[in-house]
């Protein structure tokens, strides 16, 4: 089994971890695989959606707590997501690391408004995992990662970027098996673990006008060079 990153993937600004070699550590594939089961499973069951929304909607909400509550909530229906073994350590060729420059692109500015050098990987990533399992991601990543790159060229509109980049790229996803958004790809504070929230209406502007908070990722990183977004992968076997 493989990972296969199709744009450079970041593991945080500081680099990839070393122990000896470079590794990414198991936690990016267990949050990146977490975020598309729960918006996935919450989409595709109605009568979880609303338990999700009747708690979300409730008086006091600390939105810090927010996704490990919704998360409870989803493994309570889906059980068998609680048996994924995730690898401690991925360990990724040095011969695929590269320093690039990156910028933060402002989806709605459609400009950069901050740009730096961090180590990122393209490449082919071996994984121990099961393929069982794998089947069984097929279709969340699928919708997830759908959703996510629907989403970022809405927000661009008639921005070149969606014509040369995101059309191209959702043609792709549906030729890939298990695509997933890995590692560091936005500033935004929550990434897209709150994404599920922007489906319901009810709960999408509360949020917005009771803490502030656009759940949106808008802000995402774009490597000049390659002219593409990060962390845009695939597993296949």
């Amino acid at each position: 089994m493989k990972i296969l990153c199709w744009t450079p993937v970041i593991c945080d600004k500081k680099g990839f971890p070393k122990n000896g070699s470079p590794y990414l550590p198991g936690k990016k594939l267990k949050e990146a695989i977490e975020s598309a089961l729960v918006y996935y499973y919450i989409k595709k069951d109605k009568a979880l959606e609303n338990r999700v929304k009747h708690y979300l909607l409730k008086e006091k909400l600390e939105p810090e707590e927010v996704a490990k509550e919704v998360k409870k909530l989803v493994w309570e229906k889906q059980d068998w997501v609680k048996s994924i073994k995730f690898p401690e350590k991925i360990p990724i060729s040095k011969e695929g690391i590269t320093e690039r420059l990156v910028e933060v692109f402002d989806l709605e500015k459609w400009r950069d408004v901050e740009d730096f050098k961090v180590e990122s990987f393209k490449g082919e990533i071996e994984l121990e995992f099961s393929e069982e399992v794998a089947e069984k991601l097929k279709a969340p990543c699928m919708s997830y990662a759908e959703a996510l790159a629907k989403m970022e060229a809405s927000m661009l509109k008639d921005h070149p970027l969606v014509e040369k980049f995101y059309h191209p790229l959702l043609n792709q996803l549906k030729r890939w098996k298990a695509p997933i958004r890995l590692g560091l790809w936005t500033e935004v504070k929550y990434e897209g673990n709150l994404l599920f929230f922007w489906r319901i209406k009810e709960v999408r502007e509360r949020i917005l006008r009771d803490y502030g908070i656009d759940i949106r990722p808008k802000r995402v990183l774009f490597f000049p060079r390659e002219k593409a977004t990060a962390g845009w992968c695939e597993i296949t076997w």
